[in-house]
C-alpha cells in the first residue's frame, strides 16, 4: 500500500514542479476494470499518458488505445515483431548504423511480457494498492538527488541502461520493473515531441518496492549535500511533516567541509 507520507517526504526534499507517477501493470480484464482511473477512448501515447499524471491526471488504456508502437511494445500489450529483432525497424527509423547495431540494441531491451491486458498510470498518492513503478520527471539537479538518496541506501548502481530512445516506456518503466533497479533517462526525441517536456527535463524510474527507503536516502543526506538556502526551504516543508527541524545543520555540507580542511592545510604550509 502507498504510504501517503513517503510520498509528501518526496515532494518536501526535493521541491518537484510535477507530481509523482506510479504505473500499475494490469494482467486481467477484471482487474483493469476495478482500477480507479479514466480509461482512454482515443489513441494516446503512453508517455503523453505519464505527462498527464504529472498534471494530476489519472488515466488508464489497453492495447485498443496505447497510441504509440514502441511502448506498446515495451509494456507488453503486445509481442515484439521478428523486425524489431533482427534490426530492421531500428535501422529503417535512422537510429542506428545497421541492422546489426539496431539488433543488438533489441536483444538487450528489457520488455514487459507480452501478457498485458492494460496500465493504469496516475499520481502515486492516488493508490491504494501499490504499483509497479515510480516515476519522476525534474531537472538534472533532482534527479541527481534522487540518485544520490538512492546510493546513500543501497550503493552504486552499476546497470544504468540508456539509449537515448524509448526513454519513458523502456528506461523509466519496463526496465527498473523487469530488474528492480533504478534507472535514469535523458528522454528521448519521440518523448519531447509528443509530451512536449521542457528542454532541461529528465527522468527516473524506481521499482515501488524501493521507493520509501530513497527517499528517506534522499532527507538524510540534505545536511551533506543542500546548501542553506535549499536547506531552509527543506526545513520548513519538513516541519510541516511533523519533522524536527534541529536535525538540519546549516553552514556545513561535505564540500565545504574538504575546503575548509585544504585552506587550513595551505595556511600551515605557508
Amino acid at each position: 500500500m502507498v504510504n501517503k507520507a513517503d510520498v509528501e517526504k518526496a515532494y518536501a526534499v526535493l521541491d518537484l514542479d510535477r507530481q509523482i507517477v506510479g504505473i500499475k501493470i494490469i494482467k486481467s480484464k477484471a482487474e483493469f476494470e476495478q482500477a480507479q482511473a479514466k480509461e482512454l477512448t482515443y489513441p494516446l501515447a503512453y508517455c503523453v499518458a505519464v505527462k498527464h499524471a504529472t498534471k494530476g491526471i489519472a488515466v488508464k488504456m489497453t492495447k485498443k488505445f496505447s497510441g504509440c508502437r514502441g511502448s506498446t511494445r515495451a509494456l507488453g500489450l503486445t509481442p515484439p515483431t521478428e523486425s524489431f529483432y533482427n534490426g530492421q525497424d531500428g535501422c529503417a527509423l535512422g537510429l542506428y548504423e545497421s541492422p546489426e547495431i539496431a539488433a543488438s540494441v533489441a536483444k538487450q531491451m528489457k520488455f514487459c511480457p507480452p501478457d498485458t491486458y492494460g496500465v493504469m498510470i496516475k499520481p502515486l498518492e492516488q493508490f491504494e494498492a501499490d504499483p509497479d513503478v515510480v516515476l519522476m520527471v525534474g531537472d538534472s539537479y533532482q534527479i541527481m538527488r534522487v540518485i544520490q538518496g538512492y546510493s546513500y541506501v543501497y550503493g552504486m548502481q552499476p546497470n544504468f541502461n540508456m539509449l537515448g530512445n524509448q526513454a519513458i516506456c523502456v528506461e523509466c518503466t519496463s526496465y527498473p520493473l523487469m530488474t528492480n533497479q533504478i534507472n535514469v533517462s535523458l528522454l528521448c526525441s519521440g518523448t519531447r515531441f509528443l509530451a512536449k517536456w521542457r528542454h532541461t527535463e529528465v527522468a527516473v524510474g524506481i521499482p515501488f518496492e524501493k521507493f520509501a527507503k530513497v527517499i528517506e536516502g534522499v532527507r538524510l543526506t540534505v545536511n551533506a549535500v543542500e546548501m542553506n538556502e535549499r536547506k531552509r526551504v527543506i526545513q520548513a516543508k519538513l516541519a510541516k511533516l511533523g519533522y524536527d527541524g534541529s536535525e538540519i545543520r546549516f553552514n556545513y555540507t561535505y564540500y565545504l567541509k574538504l575546503e575548509q580542511e585544504k585552506r587550513k592545510q595551505r595556511k600551515e604550509v605557508d
